[in-house]
């Protein structure tokens, strides 16, 4: 599988975003880290981020109170957060994983695409790691995908 994801990443030209999607337990984030130990050794936890984690961090707990209440909130601030981490990984990577991004993915939210989007136009690559429940809110015809089983 690394070598069909390996072959995947070499016949892309612009818009280097590729899904990978399967059942939960299927093996989605160790194939992917697999392949980042392949590609970097040591350095392929730099390559790696857990979305969910990276935000979880960043939301101070006395906001919590006001996202219940106000949730549209946390959507326009969880955008300025994931194009913070972008920022952040794609200044010292030119290929980064997201992983663990079912928020983003379970609002309907697709702004995070297009901040991908503007990257990856830049000579970088983007492997997002997307549950199967949520490939239906995917643009995938626009992009490569490789589905796990």
């Amino acid at each position: 599988m690394i070598e069909r994801i390996e072959s995947t990443l070499d016949s892309m030209g612009q818009r280097r975003m590729l899904f990978i999607i399967g059942d939960h337990l299927s093996g989605k984030t160790k194939l992917v880290k697999d392949c980042l130990v392949s590609w970097f050794g040591q350095d392929s936890e730099s390559h790696y981020v857990d979305v969910g984690l990276y935000i979880k961090n960043k939301v101070a707990d006395e906001y919590l109170d006001i996202y219940k209440i106000y949730p549209e909130e946390f959507r326009e601030d969880a955008e300025g957060f994931f194009n913070q981490l972008i920022e952040e990984k794609y200044k010292d990577n030119r290929l980064v994983v997201f992983d663990h991004m079912e928020y983003l993915l379970s609002e309907k939210y697709t702004g995070w695409i297009r901040l991908l989007d503007k990257v990856t136009l830049k000579d970088n690559t983007a492997i997002i790691v997307v549950p199967t429940e949520y490939e239906k809110s995917l643009p995938l015809l626009a992009y490569k995908y490789l589905r796990v089983e």
